[in-house]
């Protein structure tokens, strides 16, 4: 059969970590491979584009163990192309992930730490690939930017981190309880100290730290576009969590030459020497975040060295470096799909992969709004402000095709 091979990316959404991963992963590889973003919530609405999509792929890569392979649990296991499944990080081990066990080909994981927990679940002794986080330093890099643009007064030694609320729903695994009291503690030694809460849904948080008298801002919902300049306000990336795969937040801090504070998570010890790049310290180890805070706000001088040191160690880390394992994965599962037969031509909507990424992207922001202000979970004021945010970017041209992959929405009520 002429032409590329076909691997479908299906991302949990277009959006924050795993959606980035996805566009790239599309640009690391499209000049030998075509692939069709299509997220979870797309697919789940259009059984249609699903039922293509088994038909005219080569591969199947869900990019997370969330519920892309839901997706395909009622299609007959030896019609699919082969899946491969990529874990991130578990925190509990749930049915999801035992049926992506169950039905994947081969999985991909971000740490060795996290290919060692899947070999002790592996029964099948299906193949598992450390494929590391990484991240786009021609993107992240130190911008001049004013603190007030983010809530910051003048003058001010701000830490900050980056993260939606909702993550921190999934057992405690981003450790907001450890952040807030470290944070409190820090305000009480450094009396210019000030926390920036990058994300949205930290309104309650910010209230009680007030009423605390602890100096803080939240940003509400950000652009990626936002995040380098954000990142260039902090003096110190704060990360407190439990449970981690990379996180892709630490190599962005580090890029754009703010100094890090994490706790030994996920891809941390391999990326962090304390006290040449950054500080890390035990899952919930207050004492020790806080000393290195106050270390790094008592040493202007060593906190220099240590962003410098920080930088390099991104640009190693660049998503053309560590995507590389990837290939040889596609390869081999390519190779298992021909070897039964090709498979079916592919339709229309298949001919412009790079269009479709857009629309897809587009389609996602328009599922987003529309379901949280029909649940009114989100005013309608506020739902047009983020979509237009989340549309950025994106063509007139694009917007519509987005919103034609979306017709199908069913009626609810």
């Amino acid at each position: 059969m002429s032409g590329k091979p076909r691997i479908a990316l299906i991302p949990d959404k277009a959006w924050w970590v795993i959606g980035e991963m996805g566009k790239q992963i599309a640009a690391r590889f499209g000049g030998k491979y075509d692939f069709y973003f299509l997220p979870v919530g797309i697919l789940s609405r259009r059984p249609d584009l699903l039922g293509d999509i088994v038909a005219s792929a080569d591969v199947i890569h869900c990019l997370s163990d969330y519920d892309g392979i839901e997706l395909f649990r009622n299609f007959d296991r030896h019609k699919l192309p082969p899946i491969a499944t990529w874990f991130h990080h578990v925190t509990k081990w749930q049915a999801n992930q035992q049926l992506a066990m169950e039905m994947s080909a081969a999985l991909t994981v971000c740490t060795a730490a996290w290919k060692e927990f899947c070999d002790g679940r592996n029964a099948a002794r299906i193949p598992i690939t450390v494929v590391p986080h990484g991240v786009d330093a021609e993107f992240f890099y130190r911008q001049k930017v004013r603190p007030a643009r983010f809530g910051i007064p003048s003058g001010r030694f701000v830490a900050g981190f980056v993260g939606n609320k909702g993550s921190d729903f999934d057992y405690g695994r981003k450790g907001t309880d450890v952040l807030l009291e470290v944070a409190r503690r820090a305000a009480a030694v450094i009396p210019n100290f000030h926390l920036v809460m990058g994300g949205p849904g930290w309104e309650k948080e910010v209230r009680d730290l007030q009423a605390l008298g602890v100096s803080v801002s939240a940003t509400g919902f950000l652009r990626k576009t936002d995040l380098p300049a954000l990142y260039s306000a902090f003096d110190v990336y704060l990360l407190t969590s439990r449970v981690e795969g990379g996180p892709c937040t630490i190599l962005e801090a580090m890029a754009c030459e703010t100094a890090v504070v994490s706790t030994r998570v996920g891809a941390v010890p391999q990326w962090i020497v304390d006290g040449v790049n950054g500080y890390s310290a035990d899952v919930d180890d207050r004492e020790g975040l806080l000393a290195a805070i106050v270390a790094l706000n008592q040493s202007p001088q060593h906190r220099a060295s240590i962003v410098r040191e920080g930088r390099s160690t991104a640009i190693a880390h660049s998503w053309g470096k560590t995507l590389a394992p990837l290939e040889g994965v596609y390869d081999v599962l390519i190779e298992k799909r021909r070897a039964t037969g090709p498979p079916a031509p592919r339709p229309r909507w298949m001919n412009d992969p790079e269009g479709l990424l857009r629309a897809s992207c587009a389609a996602d922001a328009l599922l987003k709004i529309y379901s949280q202000v029909r649940s009114r979970s989100l005013k309608v004021s506020t739902g047009l402000k983020i979509l237009r945010e989340m549309l950025h970017g994106l063509s007139l041209f694009d917007i519509a095709k987005g919103a034609a992959m979306i017709r199908r929405i069913p009626r609810e009520g």
